[in-house]
């Protein structure tokens, strides 16, 4: 790939907390290439405002860097969502941006099962009676014969769909193509979702971030769920309208939430989220995991060979 630089050796550079890891797999693999790297929200490190191509977390960048990058060719983003990268105003329309779309099944559908485990059985109480020496004891939530719905039907509502029918449960998906899906009881279209969100003892969010879905799980939705049922969101802050939210718990219209993601992030200590005893609160770390370079680094080496190759369509 060497002699499809010109010259010049193409400027890389990774903005990820595991940035280094990154470089070291890609190193070996590239060395027509210059790699460097940033951290995080607070430095993203010599190189990003000139390099060619930018490998990213999308929600740590900043306009600033595309305002000041009048050499960038192209954005990989490193996570499932293209958000912070798509969206903001001095990104040219003519930048391909690609993403990890497909590698976060395995950690993100366990998160769901962690959420949704402790909201049963209310895991915090348990340790707070720990950390007390008490030997308090209820009955628990059990998943068996549960309904859980899905909005949004992608690659990891399906890894999350097979695990919930090894639960025994009952999957319905919500999606704005119904169709029918692996593992999936029923496939609803979203003009839909109101008519069955009732059935339901979960609601798990796992629909982009887009224009049109902000703020698309709202107070109308909240009012249909059973008082019972948990809401859980993997998929972007945004989706979900957060005052209705905090609203629906207050209320008791729905019995809790396990959020991982918040419109603000990180999210703001003067949240009342923080402070409601029926949410759980993970800070953004469904798609973590220590396997994540190694299920990342296949989707990149294709990428920047297709890239160096000047074949686009490959991406």
């Amino acid at each position: 790939f060497v002699k499809k630089l010109r010259g010049n050796m193409t400027k890389v550079h990774i903005c990820a907390f595991n940035a280094d890891e990154y470089k070291q797999s890609l190193d070996p693999l590239f060395p027509g290439i210059r790699i460097s790297i940033g951290r995080s929200y607070n430095d993203l490190g010599e190189g990003v405002d000139d390099c060619e191509v930018l490998i990213a977390f999308g929600p740590i960048l900043n306009d600033r860097v595309f305002q000041r990058n009048k050499k960038l060719k192209w954005v990989q983003s490193l996570g499932t969502g293209v958000d912070g990268i798509f969206d903001q105003p001095n990104l040219s329309p003519e930048i391909p941006i690609t993403s990890m779309r497909g590698i976060h099944g395995p950690q993100m559908s366990e998160l769901a099962f962690l959420l949704m485990l402790a909201l049963n059985r209310n895991f915090p109480k348990i340790l707070d009676n720990q950390k007390q020496h008490s030997w308090d004891r209820w009955p628990g939530l059990i998943l068996e014969h549960k309904s859980i719905g899905i909005w949004g039907v992608g690659t990891v509502a399906g890894a999350l769909a097979k695990r919930c029918k090894a639960f025994d449960m009952k999957v319905i998906g919500f999606t704005r193509t119904a169709r029918e899906v692996q593992y999936f009881d029923q496939i609803l279209d979203l003009k839909n979702v109101l008519w069955a969100i009732g059935q339901l003892d979960y609601l798990v969010v796992l629909a982009p971030y887009t224009p049109e879905n902000e703020g698309i799980v709202n107070s109308s939705v909240f009012s249909e769920m059973k008082e019972s049922a948990f809401i859980i969101n993997l998929a972007r802050g945004k989706v979900v309208d957060d005052k209705a939210l905090i609203q629906a718990l207050k209320n008791g219209e729905i019995a809790g939430a396990g959020l991982d993601v918040f419109t603000k992030e990180p999210l703001p200590s003067s949240s009342p989220l923080w402070d409601l005893d029926n949410v759980i609160i993970t800070p953004h770390m469904g798609g973590m995991s220590e396997s994540y370079v190694r299920q990342a680094m296949p989707v990149l080496e294709h990428n920047l060979k297709a890239y160096l190759e000047n074949d686009y369509g490959r991406m």
